[in-house]
């Protein structure tokens, strides 16, 4: 039977790219279970924003109708998102510019059934 995907996303989340990028390279390679088992045990700002994707996810193919023992990992991965400008006075009419940038999560899994 052809497989079904299941998409979820999480867009201009406020963690930076690196520590996003480091924890999915950590839950990549793994089965469901085990994912789900590493997001609820850490306490991270980057563990929340990935629990949430998942838990969306899962429930959107629990909506379907799919049993979770047949729901795998397809593909998880983060993109940058929007940059925005904060501005810092400073004396003499001058300021100082700092980038604030977000980031999209985009997580899919398939359905062998």
């Amino acid at each position: 039977m052809k497989e079904k995907l299941i998409n979820s996303n999480l867009k201009n989340v406020n963690c930076s790219f690196k520590k996003l990028k480091k924890v999915i390279n950590l839950l990549k390679y793994n089965d469901l279970s085990s994912i789900i088992l590493i997001l609820f045990q850490n306490r991270n700002k980057t563990f929340f924003f990935l629990k949430k994707v998942f838990i969306n996810c899962i429930n959107n193919a629990l909506n379907f109708g799919y049993s979770l023992n047949k729901i795998n990992l397809k593909f998880l991965y983060v993109t940058k998102g929007k940059t925005t400008k904060k501005i810092f006075p400073r004396a003499k009419g001058k300021c100082d510019f700092l980038k604030v940038s977000r980031n999209n999560i985009f997580l899919s899994l398939k359905y062998n059934g």
